[in-house]
């Protein structure tokens, strides 16, 4: 568990809060861009192409939920001041996913259809689910795209091969999930003070949200394939499981992450990313000079 080392798993060990800029990078992808352009896979290309479009309108969903306690969070505090990072960076990954989809809709992906699906079930969340349970639900899912995140800054080299337009776009993501993984939970715990009832909440909140969270991503990686005429290219599936669970393994090595979610001291912050994610900021810093005037990433004006 090398991103746990003994002293984080102490349950004093919280490493301080980052620092949460308001970027706002934008990305060109209408270049020659490849259909399948991670190293030509069809279904690892897939994968990222199924997170890209849940991200919008799940997104929003976290943005709404914390968002309906900014009230509640007195102004001038720290926790103020790193909601309003988080809100200007899902919002920033928002319009940027969405160009992204266009380009998946454009290859006949079926991006409305999917969406759709997300959108129901956000409809039925807001039925029956309190405003704090949707809170809960937001960071469970943060931490889903936080460990995730944490995989990519720790091990650049899962993008070794991938265009590098779309490389950018993912390694931006994963610095900017890393750097607001805390915020939905502090929020989540400034609201409900009471340890035991927070504890079973959040918990409960994992366990549902995880088995819609898996079920729907391997539905929308099945479509996209279906889209490709690759729904039984078992090759194809076959290096999507290898890849996902033996090398570079991202979901084996994601798993003592998730569990970790279980232990009554945790909080996003006791995995400590801070030297993998400045040095993954002095790339992006470094990308960002590079490409001012390029295809692949640009300040906006």
């Amino acid at each position: 568990m090398s991103f746990l080392s003994k002293r984080s798993r102490a349950p004093s060990a919280v490493t301080p809060p980052t620092e949460i800029p308001h970027r706002d990078l934008r990305f060109t992808l209408d270049g020659p861009v490849p259909r399948y352009w991670y190293r030509g896979w069809c279904h690892v290309t897939r994968f990222f192409d199924a997170f890209s479009i849940m991200f919008p309108l799940g997104e929003k969903f976290f943005i709404d939920s914390v968002k309906h306690f900014r009230g509640e969070i007195p102004a001038g505090t720290p926790l103020a001041a790193e909601i309003a990072g988080f809100i200007h960076q899902e919002a920033t990954h928002i319009r940027e996913h969405r160009l992204y989809n266009q380009r998946l809709a454009a290859q006949g992906a079926p991006v409305d259809e999917l969406e759709a699906l997300i959108r129901r079930r956000q409809q039925n969340s807001l039925q029956i689910a309190s405003s704090a349970m949707r809170l809960a639900l937001t960071a469970c899912l943060e931490h889903y795209t936080a460990i995730l995140a944490d995989q990519l800054l720790r091990h650049p080299e899962i993008l070794d091969g991938a265009d590098p337009e779309m490389a950018a776009i993912w390694q931006w993501h994963a610095v900017e999930e890393t750097e607001h993984k805390a915020v939905a939970f502090d929020v989540f715990r400034a609201i409900e003070p009471r340890p035991l009832r927070r504890y079973l909440v959040r918990c409960g909140a994992m366990l549902g949200v995880s088995v819609y969270f898996v079920l729907d991503l391997v539905y929308f990686m099945y479509r996209l394939a279906a889209c490709d005429k690759q729904r039984a290219n078992w090759r194809e599936w076959l290096r999507l499981q290898w890849w996902l669970f033996v090398n570079p393994g991202v979901f084996t090595r994601v798993l003592p992450a998730w569990m970790f979610w279980f232990a009554p001291w945790f909080h996003p912050n006791r995995i400590d990313s801070r030297a993998v994610l400045e040095t993954a900021r002095r790339n992006l810093q470094e990308q960002r000079e590079d490409f001012a005037a390029g295809p692949v990433t640009r300040d906006a004006r």
